[in-house]
């Protein structure tokens, strides 16, 4: 987002096109969030007021002016992190193949849960304190299992009481979780293939599939 001073093709100088941006709320507004997230991802902790200004290129006060308290600007900032791990997702067809599907989930939640990661783990530190950071977490929780519940609706159909309390869709939503996303990466420190092999051993045996050797498990692609 910064600016370099150059003469554009057309005469205008960069940097008063700059100076132009910043003065437009909308492009402040997005570029304060976009600088909580870029710290928060880098460090894994919560930045200062003043840090968020100098990554945005603008005042610190100019934070207070946008965001009336640290809960608005999380609850932005979630938001938006939200729209780019949705992003990572790709349609599944349901009538597949229940090993294809699996593997596909397996690539999909890696690359959306190594996205969440950073601004999630603040997150729950925040929610209990902040009902908006509570509201955008619980969605993006419901659209994850609302996912599951789309990909795999014919193992789903094809056992009894599966959708119900305790039933095959719980079971597959918390062991493709996040939490035990990040239990195996931080706490276990396994690398993404090895927390996706562990991951798929589960998913395979809740939804009656053949063992698969580890090797052939699809690789994440580097952001």
């Amino acid at each position: 987002m910064g600016d370099t001073g150059t003469e554009g093709g057309d005469g205008t100088d960069a940097g008063a096109r700059g100076r132009r941006r910043r003065r437009d709320p909308e492009w402040t507004y997005a570029a304060l969030v976009d600088a909580l997230l870029a710290l928060v991802s880098e460090s894994g902790r919560e930045p200062t007021r003043k840090a968020i200004a100098e990554r945005a290129g603008v005042s610190e006060r100019t934070v207070f002016v946008h965001f009336a308290d640290r809960e608005t600007l999380y609850v932005a900032a979630a938001r938006r992190q939200a729209e780019r791990w949705r992003a990572h997702a790709e349609p599944v067809d349901p009538d597949g193949d229940t090993a294809r599907k699996v593997r596909a989930l397996l690539a999909q939640r890696g690359r959306m849960y190594e996205v969440m990661t950073p601004i999630r783990r603040i997150g729950l530190g925040l929610e209990a304190d902040s009902p908006g950071l509570r509201g955008v977490m619980a969605e993006g929780d419901a659209w994850l299992r609302a996912d599951l519940a789309g990909m795999f609706a014919p193992e789903l159909d094809a056992e009894p009481g599966a959708r119900s309390a305790g039933g095959l869709l719980d079971a597959v939503e918390a062991a493709s979780s996040w939490a035990v996303w990040d239990h195996l990466r931080s706490r276990r420190g396994l690398d993404e293939a090895a927390a996706r092999a562990a991951i798929g051993r589960t998913l395979r045996a809740l939804l009656g599939v053949g063992a698969e050797p580890a090797a052939d498990l699809p690789e994440v692609p580097t952001p």
